[in-house]
Order: structure tokens, then sequence, then C-alpha cells
């Protein structure tokens, strides 16, 4: 996608998500300071930092989904995104390297202007409550896609020169943010919530069970894995959390797949299912004809999901938090408990929620190395291109049946000419 269409589009995004118009003494270029201290200003830029999130899951998807063994390219793509296939003549220079990061900054400094500005106009108490959450929420997810994607990034962002912090420093960071996330909404009701809810929140979020899934998701990454149960056991099953994209903005993945025609699935995603798997025709078209590869012997299928323009993307899905658990007693070695989770993702033949389901036989496994194969591959068809599949490259190791073409992607060379406090070398 263009630089122009993604702002179009985030400008779009951010008026349909609607709430309130920003009425400042020049509503063409308010400075910082009046928009912290304007009130519809200030919920203006936290509806705006959800529509740029929105906007920015392709920029994540292109990485993770070409990096593995998700996507490949079609004939029209850019050479960048041949690069991220095939892992040859790669160049930090390319705009797939740069836009991960600039588009989760740009998120990360809207959430802290929101952050700034929550004391300095009359919010209310329930308004002020959902709409500090909601930021620290989304500046949380925008580093958690930042590290998982560069091995080292800043943390601070106000100052010049912000040194980039190791992957340690950056998951204490997002643990922190979601703790007090959820602390900043846990005494406050749903009623208190309700002018949040109509004047911020995008249509089909649920604020409470996003977070805890985040805490699921980062507590099991950073190894805190009683943590991640207790997380996980929180967030419902029976509702979705999304990101939403009414017209006239559409999803961008959609966008990528259709319009641009860059990207499509492989067809070993499909080939490689255990027999009788229902997720594959899920996920992908696998009753016609793919696209054309670019390189010509990539063999490609249409993407089913996420092929309509006005598409949700989830945020977790329900089964993410049961592989989560899996994952965490196996890892504990509870054997047992973890076994039987996986066979609750396996034998599930419907949803009342839109997500994918299995239809596979339970099964018997016996050691801790055959669970956690088994939880990856789980996780592989549960939760395709959902931005997951290369950090669980790292975790799994040989229990993940792909090479990734890159370990990171480099700090992007804009960055570098700009920020000699990076380590670019």
């Amino acid at each position: 996608m263009t630089h122009t269409r993604k702002i179009a589009l985030l400008a779009a995004l951010t008026l349909s998500m609607g709430a309130c118009d920003l009425e400042l003494t020049n509503p063409n270029s308010p400075t910082e300071e009046e928009v912290i201290t304007d009130l519809d200003g200030l919920l203006a830029v936290a509806v705006g930092m959800q529509g740029q999130y929105a906007q920015a899951i392709d920029d994540y998807m292109v990485t993770n989904s070409l990096i593995t063994d998700e996507w490949g390219t079609q004939s029209r793509a850019l050479i960048s995104y041949q690069s991220l296939l095939t892992g040859e003549n790669f160049d930090r220079s390319y705009g797939v390297v740069e836009a991960p990061w600039s588009a989760s900054y740009s998120v990360i400094k809207s959430a802290n202007t929101v952050l700034v500005g929550a004391d300095q106009v009359g919010l209310g108490a329930g308004l002020r409550a959902g709409t500090v959450s909601l930021a620290k929420l989304f500046k949380a997810m925008a580093f958690g896609m930042l590290i998982q994607q560069y091995e080292k990034v800043p943390v601070v962002v106000t100052t010049e020169g912000s040194q980039p912090q190791p992957r340690a420093v950056v998951m204490d960071t997002i643990l922190t943010l979601l703790e007090s996330a959820r602390s900043d909404i846990a005494s406050v009701s749903d009623a208190d919530l309700a002018g949040f809810r109509t004047r911020v929140a995008g249509t089909g979020l649920n604020l409470r069970a996003t977070i805890d899934a985040m805490l699921a998701r980062y507590y099991l990454i950073a190894g805190r894995h009683t943590d991640a149960i207790t997380a996980a056991d929180r967030v419902p099953l029976n509702t979705l959390s999304v990101l939403s994209y009414p017209s006239p903005s559409r999803n961008p993945i959609e966008n990528l797949a259709f319009q641009l025609l860059y990207v499509a699935g492989l067809k070993s995603f499909a080939t490689q299912a255990e027999a009788g798997d229902r997720r594959p025709n899920y996920w992908l078209d696998t009753t016609r004809a793919g696209p054309v590869g670019n390189p010509r012997d990539t063999t490609l299928l249409y993407l089913r999901k996420y092929s309509t323009p006005n598409e949700a993307f989830p945020l977790y899905l329900p089964d993410e938090m049961k592989l989560i658990k899996a994952e965490a007693y196996a890892r504990t070695n509870n054997l047992v408990q973890a076994l039987a989770l996986v066979n609750q993702v396996r034998t599930q033949t419907s949803s009342t929620v839109d997500e994918p389901v299995a239809g596979l036989p339970a099964i018997v496994l016996a050691t801790q190395a055959q669970i956690l194969a088994e939880i990856a591959r789980q996780r592989r068809y549960e939760l395709y291109e959902q931005g997951l599949r290369w950090e669980d490259t790292r975790r799994f190791g040989t229990a993940v049946t792909t090479v990734p073409t890159q370990p990171w992607l480099p700090i992007p060379q804009q960055e570098c000419d700009v920020n000699p406090a990076n380590p670019c070398g």
C-alpha cells in the first residue's frame, strides 16, 4: 500500500470511528499543546490511534508471513517483498523494513499524547479510565509488534538519540503497560465505561478481554508461564475483539492481496496439513487454482479470510488462549493438562464466533517434546496470518518446520541516518 493511500485510509477510518470532531483554533495544524488541553481533540487522538494500528496490520503481516511459511509473492510484488520471501539481496533501506517501525512509533506517540493529556481535560472518571487504559493497551501492542520483528528497539521516544533496548527491557515495558491498563479499569463498572465505548472505543473492541489476551500472549513470550495461564483464563472464549474497517476504509490485507496483487497464501500450508483438518480452507481458498507466484515455482492459493474489503481483523482468537495455556503447562511439565487443551483445539467442530475449527480426532502423546511439537503445529493452523508465526519459530525451534529467511529485521536505514545512537553498523 502506498504511503499516500495509507494516510487517506487512516483519515477515513478515524472519521468513521467517529466519536467527536476536532474543534481547535487551527484544525488543520493543531499543536500538541492545543490537542492535549482540548477534550474533543484528545479523544480524536485516541480514536485515530486505533486507526493507525488497524491500518498497520499489513505492515506486520508482510514481514511475518513472507519470512516464515505463510505467504508467497504474486507476480506484481515489489522486489523487497520477494527479498523477504527468499532471504536474498535484503537491504535495510527497503520500505518493508521501515514500515513496521514507523507505524508502531506513530501509534506509540499518539498513545503518549493521550496519556499526557488525560489529566488536563475534564474527561470524567469512567471516560478517563477507559481512554487511559486504551492508550496503554495500544502502546503495549505496538511495542509487542516491534519486539517480534526487531531485536532491539527504543522504549523512550520523546528524546533525540533514544537508545535501542534489548528484548528483556522491552518485554518489561509491554507487561508493565498492560498490567497498568488492566488496573485502570479493574474497579470501573461497565456502566461507567458506556461513554468511553460510545465516544472512543472502536466498533467491536472489547477492552477488558483484549488486555487480558495481550497479557497472556506476552507473559508466554516472556516465559512467565503461571501468569500466562491466569491471564488466559480470564479471556471469554465466546466473543471476539476486533479491528473494524467500515467504508470507506478497507482491510489492508485484502488491499495487499486482491487490489495490489502482492501476496497470496503458500499452497504448502494446505498440503502439509493433517488429513481432515478444516482450517486450511478457512484461511485459504483451496478449491481453485491460485495466482502465479514470483519466483514462478512458488505455488500459491488465494486468501479466503480477509478477502473482502470491510472484513474485521481479530486482535486475538479464542483458541490462542487454549494454546497459550497448553504451552505454559507443557513447559512446566504438566503434560496431562497440556494435552487436554491441545485436544480441545483439535476436536472442536463448531463455534459461536468467527474462528477456525479443526474437526480432528483427539491424539495421545507421551513426552514434553511431542506435546510441544503438536502445540507448534496447532498454532500454525489456528493462528495463520495473525502476526505470531515468526515469534513461534524462536520459542519452538526445530519443532516448527520452517526456517525464517531473516532472524530479525535490521534497524531501518532511515532511522540509522537520523539517530546516531542506533547500532547500525
